[in-house]
């Protein structure tokens, strides 16, 4: 990714009727701000409602056309820090939620910025062992 920066301080669901069975990576349950740089190149923020090696399911407030490709950064705690994992990531689903104007927006992940899938890895193994 150019850009490994998206703005945004460190430290600061249901996705669709597949089961757990049925998935490539094992999902984990979060609440997590995440940064969605627009086509414009302006920065919005959603929440985040599970997170796997593969992709990321959030809450937004405004659809998104599937096939779209955006770029996602969020900040994961490990031990005693909060590392940036940074994305370019496709929409393969975007739902609306209830009648709260609310989109649940399916990602997949396709690029990892330089070094962040270890860190989403490690975050991963630390959930798996629940320290965390």
């Amino acid at each position: 990714m150019e850009d490994e920066d998206i703005n945004g301080d460190a430290g600061s669901g249901n996705a669709g009727a597949l089961t757990n069975e049925n998935r490539a990576y094992e999902r984990f349950r979060v609440s997590l701000k995440v940064y969605i740089r627009l086509s414009d190149g302006s920065i919005m923020h959603a929440q985040a409602v599970d997170v796997s090696m593969g992709g990321i399911y959030l809450e937004y407030g405004a659809p998104a056309d599937e096939g779209k490709i955006f770029e996602l950064a969020f900040d994961l705690p490990l031990t005693n820090e909060f590392k940036r994992v940074l994305v370019k990531a496709k929409v393969v689903r975007s739902v609306v939620i209830g009648s709260r104007s609310v989109y649940g927006l399916a990602f997949k992940f396709i690029e990892f910025g330089r070094g962040t899938d270890d860190i989403l890895k490690k975050y991963i193994n630390l959930r798996k062992q629940k320290v965390m």
